[in-house]
């Protein structure tokens, strides 16, 4: 599969893809060395990401319910190199408590990774709730004791109207696959998805 169409659906861009080849770019070029990570639930999207550029990194999870991010009382201070999630953030009740709990655990110098949405329909249920929705400056809001190196968005209205409009075969998620060019157009006024990459202050 080219490099290029790594993250396409059969060649169709989804809401993630535009998001997943900023953050793939940027991990790979990352002057970091990581040893030890911490998950945040289940993370098939990131993990091959974070394993092509660390692949002796070994990785733990604090996976809902065993492990509540709002007291991942488990883990010690300062005790991870890298500690990621993926569309996570908007599923906790207080996730700026999570936010805490990361940054705490987090080795000063370490790195958070962690996506959410600005926009989604409602979803998870019943396995989970769905509380939040955030944009680049309140993702990045939610977390102190860090120098922020990265925080942006992706989307655009034709993407957001085909959503809303269209049942593609996902369900209650509307249509979610676009052709390229709907897909490579970002627009900051229309949001969906958000991420943001930091670094613990020493």
């Amino acid at each position: 599969m080219a490099d290029h169409d790594k993250f396409t659906d059969n060649g169709f861009w989804t809401p993630q893809t535009y998001m997943l080849q900023a953050i793939d770019s940027w991990v790979a070029n990352a002057a970091y060395e990581v040893s030890n990570a911490l998950s945040i639930d289940n993370s098939p999207t990131l993990d091959p990401l974070m394993q092509a550029r660390w692949p002796g990194m070994y990785i733990q999870r604090a996976v809902y319910p065993k492990f509540d991010a709002q007291n991942l009382f488990q883990f010690a201070d300062n005790g991870f190199d890298l500690v990621y999630s993926h569309q996570v953030l908007e599923h906790i009740p207080k996730p700026w408590v999570a936010a805490r709990e990361i940054v705490r655990i987090l080795k000063p110098g370490g790195l958070g990774i962690h996506t959410s949405c600005a926009f989604n329909p409602r979803h998870g249920l019943p396995e989970f709730n769905d509380y939040y929705r955030f944009l680049p400056d309140g993702l990045a809001e939610l977390f102190d004791g860090v120098e922020v190196i990265v925080k942006s968005g992706w989307g655009n209205r034709q993407a957001l109207l085909y959503n809303l409009a269209i049942d593609d075969g996902y369900g209650s998620l509307g249509g979610r696959r676009f052709n390229q060019y709907v897909g490579e157009q970002n627009d900051a006024q229309y949001p969906w998805h958000t991420w943001i990459i930091f670094t613990k202050l020493q």
